[in-house]
């Protein structure tokens, strides 16, 4: 006997995306998705492709844990969210789920089904609204919706949109967001806050009003902060903690990396649409002694931790990092090696790692090699470390690298594909 749905249940009406989830699956060369600018470049389709999978995962988790929550408040706002999302055009839905306040939180909240986390309905699916809500802040979009949100060291973050507005609310208070005709509204800690919709998006000036607060941001790229509220929450354990700066501090990190993607905009503009694309998100960590220090993390898709860097090193940094995000995103959807987990010598990290690391380490630092030899002839000792030496280095850190994969992976179809790829790559 089927399981009669109640009224208030959270549903998902799954045929508002069947014509993308019935879109036929189409052919990938993993070894045109090694470095950017090949023409059959296949990134886009990866990210179409990926963004399906975590959108599955999203809705289930909302539905889910919408249903498993008392509250019809909770329950509302749930159903909202799972609404506006069908009714964003498909191309904008994959670009908010590959987000990593999305992806994360789609991995916790897996983390609290199957009992690894403990966390109140209310504030799990309150950061599902704070996260999903400013790309919904539509009229067409979030119709008869009030969705809950969380505030957060008195602010409400915005992360899409690249603001925060100020509210009077208790840290991690639940906040109502509305959208009434043309504006928002948010009720909360006792007061309301109404304002345009148009000075949120972006197409409007925000400075015009008190309570919005403009984030850092590199040139239509990325977003700039500190640590998050969430990360409390969500971030793992072993990682770095991002550098809590100062509004001045960010300015200057946003200023020392955005000159590397200047660099990447000058010398390698096919990488800087990928890293526009792919990289949504920089926090700052401290440097390790003299030696710089960036990394990504898999269940925050689009974020990069990195310490402050200039010009090409910046550069190097940026399409290192996002190249490791492309390839998390490769393994979400392929297996490369059949010994993943089999432990052979890194070259880079001069110690054994598993096989799927080696892939990792040869994907991201061919990237960097390459936009290292592209800008070699425009930096001189003045503006930092000599790239011949660097080159040199890495150069033979890959040829070690791609040795061993070659000899001892046990390749998939993909894998064998990246190993071309890597290949074609390397510095002649």
């Amino acid at each position: 006997m089927s399981k009669v749905r109640k009224s208030t249940d959270v549903y998902v009406d799954v045929s508002r995306l069947r014509p993308l989830f019935d879109e036929p699956a189409p052919p990938v060369d993993l070894s045109r998705a090694v470095l950017p600018g090949h023409p059959d470049d296949p990134t886009r389709a990866l990210d179409r492709m990926v963004g399906k999978l975590y959108l599955k995962r999203l809705l289930v988790l909302l539905r889910d844990h919408g249903n498993a929550c008392e509250s019809p408040r909770v329950r509302h706002s749930v159903q909202g969210l799972v609404d506006g999302l069908l009714r964003l055009p498909h191309e904008e839905l994959i670009r908010v789920v590959l987000r990593p306040e999305v992806t994360s939180w789609i991995k916790t909240a897996q983390r609290v089904r199957d009992g690894e986390r403990r966390l109140s309905p209310e504030t799990l699916l309150g950061y599902a609204g704070t996260f999903l809500m400013p790309t919904l802040l539509r009229p067409d979009i979030l119709e008869d919706a009030e969705i809950l949100a969380v505030a957060a060291d008195g602010e409400l973050p915005l992360a899409s949109l690249h603001r925060a507005l100020r509210v009077a609310a208790a840290p991690n208070a639940l906040l109502t967001v509305r959208v009434v005709g043309a504006s928002l509204r948010v009720d909360g800690g006792g007061k309301r806050i109404e304002l345009p919709l148009e000075a949120l998006s972006g197409k409007g000036d925000g400075r015009a009003f008190p309570e919005i607060r403009d984030l850092p941001t590199l040139p239509e790229g990325p977003l700039i902060t500190g640590p998050q509220a969430w990360h409390d929450i969500a971030y793992p354990e072993s990682a770095s903690r991002p550098l809590d700066l100062t509004a001045e501090g960010l300015v200057e990190f946003a200023a020392a990396i955005g000159s590397g993607l200047s660099t990447i905009d000058r010398y390698w503009p096919e990488a800087a649409t990928v890293v526009r694309r792919t990289a949504v998100h920089l926090m700052p960590v401290r440097s390790q002694g003299n030696s710089p220090f960036n990394f990504t993390l898999h269940e925050f898709r689009g974020l990069i931790m990195t310490s402050g860097r200039h010009t090409y090193m910046a550069a190097q940094t940026l399409v290192h990092e996002t190249a490791h995000n492309r390839f998390n995103s490769i393994l979400d959807l392929y297996q490369v090696t059949a010994n993943a987990d089999e432990e052979r010598y890194s070259p880079f990290v001069e110690v054994p790692r598993p096989m799927v690391n080696l892939f990792h380490g040869v994907f991201a630092f061919l990237n960097d090699v390459q936009m290292a030899i592209r800008c070699a002839d425009a930096f001189g000792p003045a503006d930092g470390p000599p790239i011949a030496p660097y080159v040199d280095d890495i150069t033979d850190r890959l040829s070690v690298g791609l040795d061993t994969l070659e000899r001892h992976a046990q390749v998939t179809e993909q894998g064998a594909q990246l190993l071309d790829g890597f290949r074609a790559a390397m510095p002649r």
